[in-house]
């Protein structure tokens, strides 16, 4: 059931705003469950009295926050979206794509995030995030033996690490800056710098497999000089393209 309009109506704001505000909070106060489906842009507008153009447009920004989404057919329509980590990786992507989020600016939060995390993962680790880590690390190894360093999946084993921490947040959070930098280092593969990760990888598993909560964090400190040195040669490379 839709909510009153109530006094928002005089805040100088869009109209859609303000029916957005409305809708939004409707969902947040459970008035709606995910999966529900979402009254239709008739129905908004006729309830509040706008134009199905406004009703449609906070419907438009409900769907770009990730709170609803749309189906087609003849059992279409808008329905509330189950949370998922899906908004916070574009949110990051675009701030570094289109934005001016810098990968030294990632690779800044991450130095500070990254410790604490592998000495979280040393202490919640299952066997089942063992067996993970130790398979990315042996499909990373046969790419270095098959000439075909692989970076990508490199950079995935802190991905690991984080759910690792059994934490839904901190493994959507760090999804998102595994995908930028997936991004960084797909574009200069480099043979050497694959090996040291691989390095890198390996003490990881080693103390993450004993528990070893601090050497974890310091091994993972030091990774992060060898990133910063990554960081800047794609970028002397990016300037001299």
């Amino acid at each position: 059931m839709l909510p009153t309009l109530q006094d928002a109506v005089i805040r100088k704001e869009r109209v859609s705003d303000q029916i957005k505000t409305v809708l939004k909070q409707a969902i947040l106060d459970g008035h709606f469950k995910p999966g529900d489906k979402f009254p239709p842009e008739v129905e908004i507008a006729a309830k509040y009295e706008v134009s199905k153009a406004s009703a449609r447009e906070a419907l438009r920004e409900l769907e770009s926050e990730g709170l609803i989404q749309k189906k087609r057919g003849v059992f279409g329509g808008s329905f509330v979206a189950a949370p998922g980590p899906e908004k916070i990786m574009d949110v990051v992507s675009n701030a570094y794509l289109f934005g001016d989020v810098t990968a030294s600016d990632l690779a800044e939060l991450r130095r500070i995030l990254e410790p604490g995390l592998a000495a979280m993962a040393a202490e919640r680790r299952t066997e089942e995030d063992l067996a993970a880590m130790a398979a990315c690390i042996e499909q990373v190894s046969r790419s270095i033996d098959n000439g075909t360093p692989d970076q990508t999946l490199a950079i995935s084993f802190h991905r690991l690490i984080a759910d690792a921490c059994h934490n839904p947040f901190i493994s959507a959070l760090m999804a998102s800056l595994v995908h930028v930098f997936q991004q960084v280092l797909a574009k200069t593969p480099d043979m050497e710098t694959a090996k040291q990760d691989l390095v890198y990888n390996r003490l990881f598993y080693e103390c993450i497999r004993d528990r070893d909560k601090q050497r974890a964090a310091e091994v993972m400190a030091d990774h992060f000089d060898t990133l910063d040195d990554i960081i800047k040669k794609e970028a002397e490379h990016t300037h001299t393209a």
